[in-house]
This record gives structure tokens, sequence and C-alpha cells, in this order.
């Protein structure tokens, strides 16, 4: 590897890990979504069938995170404040995956600038994470009557899972 490269890995690392890590919330933040969906049209709630919602959790009928929360808001009762949380995640979302890097491109050449654009990073993600973590609890109660799937228990696992892969 030649020294540009070296010293962009380098420099550019805190930059791109926040990102990665932002596209792992954004991912997570819909697929939690399309699950919601999926659980409420089990328990009987809305119109749509469950084939349509497995189609969408299995990626085969294609949603944006837009068209899940338009489909979320249509098919159940959301409460304003849950709405405006939903809408801020998806402007979010959307500036973090489609423009974060490119619009910020000329930032990369200071390190002031570099240190700044990983806050605001973090701010898209937290912005992501809060409109999470406020359905998350939603889901739990959903899955564990719909599904009899304990969510904690599914995480308890996987991160032990994680844990016990960086021992070896």
């Amino acid at each position: 590897m030649d020294d540009f490269e070296d010293q962009k890995k380098k420099h550019l690392n805190p930059i791109l890990f926040e990102t990665g890590a932002g596209l792992l919330d954004s991912q997570s933040f819909e697929y939690q979504i399309a699950y919601l969906l999926h659980l409420f049209t089990k328990a009987g709630i809305g119109n749509l069938s469950e084939a349509k919602t497995t189609a969408i959790l299995e990626d085969d009928e294609k949603k944006t995170a837009g068209q899940l929360i338009g489909l979320l808001k249509k098919e159940t009762p959301v409460a304003t404040d849950v709405e405006e949380l939903l809408a801020d995640a998806l402007l979010a979302r959307n500036k973090l995956v489609h423009r974060v890097l490119i619009d910020n491109i000329e930032r990369f050449v200071d390190a002031v600038e570099r240190e700044k654009l990983v806050i605001e990073i973090r701010g898209l993600r937290k912005r992501i994470r809060t409109a999470y973590n406020r359905l998350d609890p939603l889901v739990s109660i959903m899955a564990s009557s719909v599904e009899n799937l304990s969510i904690e228990e599914f995480s308890k696992e996987a991160k032990d899972a994680f844990i016990d892969s960086t021992q070896a």
C-alpha cells in the first residue's frame, strides 16, 4: 500500500466507521418497521396479507424506508409524536445513506473538519436510533404475543455469539 492509501485509511477511518455504523442503524430501522408491519398483520391488524409482509421482510418485494413508514401509518394508528420521530429518522437516514460522504468530501482534507463531520454523523445516527428505540418495546411485546419470540433472549444470544467469536 502506498503512503496516500495508508494516510487515507488512518485519517478517514473514524468517518467511515461512523458512516458504516449508520448504515447498519438505517438497515435495522427499516427492518424493524417491516417486521412491525408483519407482526401487526399476523395479529389481524390492518389490511396487508401475511404473504405481502413476508415478501417485504425477505426483500422479495422492495420497499424504501419511506414506503415502509407510509404503510405503517396507513395500516395502524400512529401517535403524532411517533410519526414525527419516524419522519425525522427518515430524513436522517436519507442524508446518511445518500449524501453525507459525497456532500462533505471537501471536509476530508482538514483534521478539524473531519472531527466535526464525525460528530454530525453521530447526530444522524442518534436521530435514527431514537425512533428505533421508541418502537423497540412495541416490537418486543408484539413478537412475544404474536410469535412467542423473546427479542431480548435472541439479542442476548447474538451478543454472546459475537463476543465468543472475538475471543478466538
